[in-house]
């Protein structure tokens, strides 16, 4: 039984433990203590790499947000409120919340808004991307489907009609769920990140042990500065890269790699001593990678 898999179940069975027969949360460390799994993080560093490649920041890491969308996961898997002439914007009515049916709700949009503040106390106004499998959620599959389609790479992008930079980002999975929520508006709960990990608040006073713990995943970094790389793909996972480089190799391309940047471990899949060589490349990739980039010396 894999820790992602106890985690998820935890999550469950504490968040059933924390509501009483008035449907009100009794648990509140629930929510203090809540931290992302291994496929939310890595859900997040591939958007926040995928904003940055379109020259956009990334989107502050949300607690609140994060604890909103892991309980709408849920929810839907649980309770299954997106059956029935519903879709997976609907909230059941067995928890601690307002419950609707999006499709049929003449105030879905508002209820929706309104979500963040009904569960979690954030301040602003929150709008959700959701995916569903059919099987267990995984954040390469979610992430690869958003940016496929025009209207959640608006989301993704701000662009479209959502101009307005997000000030906060969250994110969810359990089963086949994965919850995505944006908010207008910063939340106040800092430090929010991987289970286990070193948050940013405290990374100042370890800034220089990371920095000697990430030095063997990076070998060989000199001389990989003065290529271009053709990139598929970031991971927060040294592991998962590995096994990415390596199925990538076994398809046909024996010059995929890892390329390491303190805790981002981008796959390569071809390397150039020349932009316009990556450049050519790259176009001539583009409709089986999608969101490949080059990654240039320096960057």
């Amino acid at each position: 039984m894999t820790l992602r898999y106890l985690n998820s179940i935890s999550f469950f069975l504490l968040l059933l433990l924390s509501l009483n027969g008035s449907g009100q949360v009794t648990h509140p460390s629930l929510f203090k203590e809540h931290c992302a799994t291994e496929d939310e993080s890595e859900l997040y560093n591939l958007i926040s790499e995928y904003r940055r490649i379109h020259n956009l920041p990334a989107i502050p890491f949300s607690r609140s947000l994060s604890y909103l969308a892991r309980v709408h996961a849920t929810d839907l898997s649980a309770n299954r409120p997106d059956f029935g002439g519903c879709n997976p914007h609907s909230w059941s009515a067995k928890g601690a919340w307002k419950p609707f049916c999006y499709a049929r709700d003449p105030n879905r949009v508002q209820l929706m808004n309104e979500k963040p503040k009904e569960i979690t106390g954030y301040k602003g106004k929150g709008w959700e991307m959701v995916y569903s499998s059919g099987e267990e959620a995984r954040a390469t599959e979610a992430f690869d489907l958003w940016i496929s389609l025009d209207v959640t790479k608006d989301y993704l992008l701000n662009t479209g009609k959502w101009l307005k930079p997000w000030k906060a980002i969250g994110i969810g999975f359990f089963g086949e769920y994965a919850c995505v929520w944006f908010g207008d508006t910063d939340d106040p709960e800092k430090g929010f990140g991987l289970c286990g990990a070193v948050t940013e608040d405290d990374s100042r006073n370890s800034s220089s042990a990371r920095e000697e713990k990430a030095k063997p995943s990076t070998e060989g970094a000199e001389g990989l500065l003065n290529k271009f790389y053709l990139i598929t793909g970031s991971l927060n996972s040294q592991e998962n890269a590995e096994q990415e480089a390596e199925r990538l190799r076994k398809a046909g391309y024996p010059q995929a790699r890892v390329v390491a940047s303190g805790n981002v471990f981008r796959v390569s899949l071809m390397e150039f001593n020349s932009e316009s060589d990556a450049q050519t490349a790259l176009n001539n990739l583009r409709n089986k990678f999608n969101g490949a980039w080059i990654l240039k010396p320096g960057d």
